[in-house]
């Protein structure tokens, strides 16, 4: 068994120093051992303000990157955050995990770009998908609307994934994505989902909040409401062992001719 947890944190004025103790108090605030924590996109610089976004973006090995790699040394847990990448004078949406020893295993870049809060305006594209190994599980990183393709999903679960965690930072007028698109990906291709989302009201967005951890049969391990906590649920690897083979869509897609 492996144990994620996902912070969903409240949205609001504030830096990112501040955001990092924040994330500090409520990881000290956890009983039992947890392998991997999911912050939600830009969490650094907080999601819609152009200003902030640029005021706040580094490299991926800058100063609140070492923050949150000597975070991760300190409570001997992985975590991953979004934060807006500079890098070769282009502005990424990207995110990144730092594993228990404070290293960098993957940095990925939002390679879907939505035109909500114009995204595509202020961001280049990444160029690829990242899957990478920690804990002894399988991992696809994902950024909010690239969870919304399941070309992305289906092609990652091929890989022989066992876990989708998606950062987002989703506002309440486009709920299908929290509550039904995100239970799908983890339904239709046998995996467990980790959506970590933002709650609470800033840059004039309403963030839905609604993170949650979903099991390969599509149904929730563990959710969150409205307000700013961390929930933590349990992977369990044998239930995607036995889910695909009572569903096996991975192979059966393989049968489907002329789509």
């Amino acid at each position: 068994m492996n144990s994620i947890g996902i912070f969903q944190y409240q949205s609001r004025k504030e830096t990112p120093a501040d955001r990092i103790e924040r994330l500090d108090r409520a990881i000290k605030k956890i009983k039992e051992k947890v392998d991997i924590i999911v912050c939600p996109e830009l969490f650094m610089s907080g999601y819609g303000n152009v200003e902030d976004i640029k005021k706040y973006a580094e490299k991926s090995e800058d100063s609140f990157g070492k923050s949150i790699s000597n975070l991760a040394k300190k409570f001997n847990l992985s975590i991953i955050y979004g934060y807006p990448e500079l890098e070769g004078g282009k502005l990424y949406n990207s995110a990144q995990c730092f594993d228990s020893k404070g290293v960098s295993l993957i940095n990925h870049r939002k390679t879907v770009l939505p035109k909500t809060s114009n995204e595509n305006e202020i961001f280049y594209p990444g160029q690829k998908n990242s899957i990478f190994n920690i804990a002894g599980l399988k991992i696809a990183l994902v950024i909010c609307y690239e969870l919304e393709f399941p070309e992305i999903i289906r092609n990652a679960a091929f890989n022989k994934i066992d876990l989708v965690i998606a950062p987002t930072g989703q506002s309440d007028q486009w709920p299908a994505a929290a509550r039904y698109i995100s239970r799908s990906r983890a339904f239709e291709n046998g995996v467990f989902v980790a959506y970590a989302n933002s709650c609470g009201k800033n840059n004039g967005i309403n963030f839905m909040g609604e993170s949650k951890i979903i099991n390969p049969k599509g149904l929730d391990v563990v959710s969150a409401k409205d307000k700013e906590e961390l929930i933590i649920g349990e992977i369990d690897l044998n239930l995607i062992n036995f889910v695909r083979k009572k569903l096996p869509y991975l192979d059966d897609i393989k049968e489907i001719k002329n789509f």
